[in-house]
């Protein structure tokens, strides 16, 4: 059996990085933001563009400050911000006791980094491959290698790994403590929703493709 999971947001925390950088970003144009709103916002589909045109921001404002974000998100000071979720390394290695072949597959835009990443976090051991898209064609990216994989599915907290997914007519199973909640992603046609992936690995074998 072999599966994709997703990085962020599936194996480590989106929050804090993305909501403390944007603070920090906003502030640099006089802006104050409510981060909770924000987060709350992104949760339910919000781009960063767009949920700052939601909180008041103008639009030529909420248009740069989303550019500086995007330039910075990946830098090396905020990502050592990113902090694996309490359940992670136990999922991984109950799914590698349960024979499952595992391949992280993630958009970055910053594959030197990532790697750089995975190794600090000791997770590289539990993945017979990482696959690093671009952020900027993720659905694509991540469907071309879903369909190549073979793959039973992708564990991922967004609707760019839903949709990759249906693309490559492979399983999707969504985790809701990352980028978007539960509703949002059963909105977008999830089936199947976990609140971590601590909790898709403990009934792995009961939804397990037929």
């Amino acid at each position: 059996m072999n599966i994709a999971i997703d990085f962020d947001g599936t194996l480590i925390t989106a929050q804090q990085r993305q909501m403390t950088l944007l603070k920090a970003v906003a502030k640099r144009y006089d802006v104050e933001i409510d981060v909770r709103l924000a987060w709350s916002l992104k949760r339910e589909g919000a781009s960063t563009k767009d949920l700052l045109a939601n909180i008041g921001v103008e639009k030529a404002v909420a248009a740069q400050i989303s550019i500086d974000w995007m330039h910075d998100i990946e830098t090396p000071y905020w990502l050592s911000l990113d902090t694996l979720f309490a359940d992670s390394i136990s999922a991984l290695e109950g799914l590698a006791a349960k024979d499952v072949a595992m391949t992280l597959l993630t958009a970055r835009q910053n594959e030197y980094l990532l790697r750089n990443q995975i190794r600090q976090l000791k997770l590289a051991k539990y993945f017979r491959e990482i696959v690093c898209v671009s952020p900027f064609s993720a659905e694509t990216g991540k469907s071309k290698v879903l369909k190549e994989g073979p793959f039973a599915g992708i564990v991922g907290d967004s609707e760019t790994d839903l949709n990759a997914a249906k693309r490559a007519n492979v399983k999707f199973w969504g985790v809701s403590m990352g980028q978007r909640s539960a509703n949002f992603l059963r909105t977008r046609g999830a089936e199947v929703v976990f609140e971590t992936l601590g909790k898709f690995e403990k009934e792995f074998c009961n939804i397990l493709p037929r």
